[in-house]
């Protein structure tokens, strides 16, 4: 009440004051009072909104904000877009699965990770229900999942989310899960990416806000969202590095990440750890447990069965051990819950054939399980499962042969053959030049009428006349050049951005005033040589305003004028038709392809709009110097204008992404290869569990999954396929050193496109080891290698771990052979103790007998190496180094024969290897290249091959023979196998050459030789 009393005094004073002004001098300077009273109050009501305290106000804010989080974490809880990753291993109870702290090597120190210097070791340790929990006992609010594939870092993540109660505290963050594989950190900031992303996603946070990206921003800064960021793994290794590099930027951001430990390692080898970050490892399922699981969630009708597979579990390590993730839990739920199934089948199975087997089993019924299911999401249309299933093997087949796991819409077109979009090339170049010709058609013929030079007319006139032979040239000589390139173009999308603003007008203002500066001197320098037309000195008189001086100093100047006026508003007003598409941050694939439709629109328009206006110009230039004695009529410069735009756009922009996607999916769906509605079928795919979506692309759940659809389909047999084909012919006939090559592109390109640790990179090196073994390319092998990165230190020290460090040391410090031998057999010793199926140790003996030169130790070790199994060692694995050093001592016995046939018997076992990389055989086969590099004078073999090539050619004349030819031939294919039309042909010609070249007398002379026939790849 006091304000009210104080401003009543206040009111009567002033109008009391004013009276005495008026009455005591005149009206002015009653203005004059009240403008300096009027300052004062300004002056007050600024101060007061500085220092004053408004409660009332903050209170109102802290309240929305609350408000905001209670209805996202009602939001995250009903979710229903992760529903069906959960329903598989949540039914009928949660599938349990346990974490550890992770060993010393991972975490930072733990006073970084409890912002304190007196912060002590937390025991992160725990099961289901209890990860919220530990994360919010971790001080800096930072948390690292890893986990092996399949071992449910996606899955303990969404329940993480969703274990927040319904009646949380009001200060307590909501965790939201997010694939942080849709951020691009060279793009965009992390804090904006959220935002947008969970403003996506959550469309009705919000809502009645008029700025609710404002809301969530503040929701972020206020620490009241806590994103789960999953699938780090999923991204290529050079975006990972930058979004590890932001994150240890952002020291005081709280997340939850998830990423498979290889992959995580192998960051640790070029980069930092994440600071402040705690680290938790997921744990292999316990046996008991699952066997429990299995029996209580089994079907009526299939309880009996499953407690006969439960009995095992435990027992049977290779049953065991498929049945050791979540992943292959839910699939092997899904797999027998129908009718007419037995999972007792997969007992004998595991005993008689082992892990790998059961794994494809399982991966085959799962399939037909889910698109035999009635799951799916409501409204999405259902495709015949047999039907389904030959759709979903086109496309894993497809992805097997770009060498990756993601399916984006725009790399379809790769699916048709090179010669199909040379001709869609053509036809395109054809309909361009019979467009811009049949447009512009009047306006050649005109201008013929008014040139007088009899040449040029004839030119107009024939071009006028031959629309129709100058479109089919035009398409003839496309075609040609796209065969001749040989590379199916692969535009990726595009969008409309507005590029335009303050900052582009004053660039366009300081370009424009360059350029202008420059035409108009041009113009002054051309007027004043060149004696102006009547009609240019008539259109200069009529142009309002300009000063009486001299015709060439008036064209100049306006020249220049018009130059610099129309350069700063197209900067200004700047709209970029051919941006590349947010593809990352894109919800779904259909938004890309509008955005992708919508550019290709506009730039046809804005392409039309300025060939039109460039023509009137041209002509108007060629009018006003006298070069044309009158203009052909307006409508036909318009029209030409019109046609050359469009064939201008045909040429350049025809080939869009999304048109490309258009006629690739109809001619793919005319052949039966996919659906023509493919983009529902990949929202039907993904609700029934078979995909991921994320990022704008679609991908298999697991990688093995992806392979098992594609085994036996012809169209995997593209691109880094053809090498590897190509590679093995070349080591059939002894060319071990251009096989390496070979096998070793391949593997540098998959390393990068879809992970060193990937099934199909390890195929590519295990074939890699086995030529550079026979060639002795121990260096090149050794580089190779480094892309692997390092095995996994375990968390608990045994014998086995003890002894491989030692001879890691051992290696390290040059240790003699014998030394390094006796560590060797000493560990073999303690795997054979340790029941350990594997037999790299038993290569690496094999190799420090080769290099001690105890060739008849090494023969019979590597001989009961091979001699072991169908597959290397009997349990799936093949042994690449054994096999190579074997060839080669089979070649210094002058046995060639036997060599080849080593060597190729053993590259079509290494496909057959498990689904991801056992990072300790890895290791093992690091050491083997270290000690053999070490006693190897590669330089000095070189040399001395190079000394009996020249005493050979001197003792013998020259000779086109039959080797000479078929390696001529062979340089043909190598030249050609990366082409996409000629690739195929390359490889079939390739098979026959070998045939020439596998002879024992010119292999022997092959694996002697003093050079390769390429250094390539």
């Amino acid at each position: 009440m006091w304000k009210w009393g104080l401003l009543t005094v206040v009111a009567a004073l002033a109008a009391g004051g004013t009276g005495w002004v008026w009455l005591r001098y005149d009206f002015e300077k009653v203005n004059w009072a009240w403008g300096v009273i009027a300052g004062f109050v300004a002056v007050y009501v600024v101060l007061d909104q500085v220092f004053t305290n408004r409660p009332a106000a903050s209170t109102a804010l802290v309240t929305h904000r609350r408000a905001v989080a209670d209805q996202l974490a009602d939001l995250v809880r009903r979710d229903p877009s992760d529903d069906t990753v959960l329903r598989a291993v949540d039914e009928p109870y949660p599938l349990p699965v346990r974490w550890s702290t992770a060993p010393a090597r991972l975490l930072p120190s733990w006073r970084a990770i409890g912002r304190s210097s007196d912060a002590v070791p937390l025991d992160l340790s725990g099961r289901d229900g209890a990860l919220w929990t530990r994360y919010r006992s971790i001080p800096s609010g930072r948390l690292l999942l890893l986990g092996s594939a399949g071992s449910g870092k996606s899955i303990t993540a969404l329940r993480m989310a969703r274990e927040l109660p319904a009646h949380r505290e009001p200060d307590t963050p909501v965790p939201v899960p997010i694939p942080v594989a849709s951020w691009d950190p060279d793009r965009e900031g992390f804090t904006d990416w959220l935002v947008d992303r969970i403003a996506r996603r959550y469309p009705q946070l919000a809502a009645e806000h008029p700025h609710p990206e404002a809301v969530l921003r503040d929701l972020v800064e206020a620490g009241l969202l806590v994103p789960v960021l999953d699938g780090l793994d999923e991204m290529p290794e050079q975006r990972l590095v930058s979004c590890l590099e932001q994150l240890n930027a952002l020291a005081t951001q709280r997340f939850v990440l998830t990423c498979r430990s290889s992959v995580y390692e192998r960051y640790l080898t070029q980069g930092q750890k994440l600071r402040g970050t705690a680290v938790v490892v997921l744990e292999p399922l316990s046996p008991a447990e699952v066997a429990d699981y299995l029996v209580d969630a089994a079907p009526y009708h299939q309880a009996n069965n499953w407690c006969t597979v439960a009995a095992t579990i435990g027992d049977d390590t290779e049953l065991t051990g498929v049945l050791s993730t979540p992943l292959m839990v839910a699939m092997a739920r899904s797999a027998f819950d129908q009718p007419g199934t037995d999972p007792r089948d997969l007992v004998p199975l595991a005993r008689e054939q082992g892990r790998r087997s059961v794994e494809d089993d399982l991966l085959t019924r799962a399939v037909d399980a889910a698109l035999r299911s009635g799951r799916g999401g409501q409204g999405l249309r259902r495709w015949e499962p047999d039907t389904s299933r030959r759709y979903l093997a086109f496309l894993a087949a497809h992805l097997e042969s770009l060498d990756q796991r993601e399916f984006r819409w725009w790399q379809l077109p790769a699916a048709l053959p090179g010669p199909f979009w040379a001709i869609f090339d053509g036809l395109r170049s054809g309909l361009a030049v019979w467009v811009a010709l049949s447009y512009a058609h009047d306006a050649l013929t005109e201008t013929a009428a008014l040139v007088s030079d009899i040449g040029t007319r004839h030119l107009l006139n024939a071009i006028a006349r031959n629309v129709d032979g100058l479109a089919v040239a035009a398409f003839l000589l496309a075609v040609c050049a796209a065969l001749l390139r040989g590379r199916t173009a692969r535009d990726t999308p595009r969008r409309v951005l507005f590029v335009g603003g303050r900052r582009a007008l004053r660039y366009g203002l300081i370009a424009g005033l360059v350029g202008g500066a420059f035409w108009a001197f041009a113009t002054l320098t051309l007027l004043s040589t060149v004696t102006p037309s009547p009609e240019l000195v008539g259109l200069l008189d009529g142009v309002p305003g300009l000063p009486a001086w001299s015709d060439p100093v008036r064209g100049a100047v306006v020249v220049g004028v018009l130059f610099w006026t129309y350069s700063a508003v197209t900067a200004g007003l700047r709209v970029d038709v051919a941006a590349p598409a947010a593809e990352l941050g894109a919800t779904s694939a259909a938004e890309t392809i509008d955005a992708d439709r919508a550019a290709s629109v506009a730039s046809a328009l804005t392409t039309v709009a300025t060939a039109v206006l460039r023509l009137l110009v041209a002509v108007a230039v060629l009018r006003l110097g006298g070069l044309l004695p009158a203009a052909p009529p307006m409508t036909s410069l318009a029209y030409a204008g019109m046609g050359l735009g469009l064939a201008w756009w045909l040429h350049r922009r025809g080939g869009a992404a999304w048109i490309r996607f258009t006629v690739g999916k109809a001619v793919l769906a005319a052949k039966g290869r996919i659906p023509f509605q493919l983009l529902a079928f990949l929202a039907y795919a993904e609700s029934v569990g078979l995909l991921r979506h994320g990022a704008g692309a679609y991908r298999f759940r697991h990688g093995r999954l992806q392979s098992r659809l594609a085994a036996g389909s012809l169209t995997g047999r593209r691109g880094s396929r053809l090498r590897e084909e190509f590679g093995i012919e070349l080591a059939r006939a002894g060319y071990w050193t251009e096989a390496l090559g070979a096998f070793a592109a391949v593997a540098r390109a998959r390393a990068e496109s879809i992970g060193s640790v990937d099934r199909l990179t390890v195929a590519a090196l295990r074939k890699a080891l086995l030529a550079g073994a026979a060639a002795g390319q121990w260096t090149r092998l050794a580089d190779l290698l480094a892309l692997m990165p390092a095995p996994t230190t375990p968390s608990t020290t045994t014998p086995v771990s003890a002894q491989r460090e030692r001879i890691a040391r051992l290696l390290t410090a040059n240790a003699p052979l014998p030394e390094l031998r006796a560590a060797a057999e000493q560990l073999r010793h303690l795997e054979d103790d340790d029941t350990r199926t594997d037999r790299g140790t038993d290569e690496f003996l094999a190799a420090l007998h080769f290099a001690e030169g105890d060739t008849d130790a090494a023969r019979t070790l590597l001989g009961r190496l091979l001699a072991s199994g169908s597959a290397g060692d009997g349990a799936g694995r093949s042994v690449p180094l054994a096999a190579g050093l074997l060839a080669r001592l089979l070649l210094d016995d002058g046995d060639p024969e036997a060599a080849v046939v080593v060597c190729h018997h053993e590259l079509l076992l290494t496909d057959q290897a498990p689904d991801r990389a056992d990072l300790v055989l890895l290791q093992t086969w690091n050491w083997s290249v270290q000690v053999l590099r070490r006693v190897t004078d590669e330089p000095g073999e070189v040399l001395r091959r190079v000394r009996a090539a020249l005493v050979e050619q001197r003792e013998r004349r020259f000779a086109l023979t039959r080797r000479e030819l078929a390696e001529i031939g062979l340089q043909a294919c190598h030249a050609s196998v990366g082409h996409a039309t000629l690739g195929p042909l390359a490889v079939a010609a390739s098979r026959r050459l070998v045939g020439v070249l596998a002879d024992p007398e010119i292999v022997v002379r092959t694996a002697r030789r003093s050079a390769p026939m390429w250094h390539a790849g």
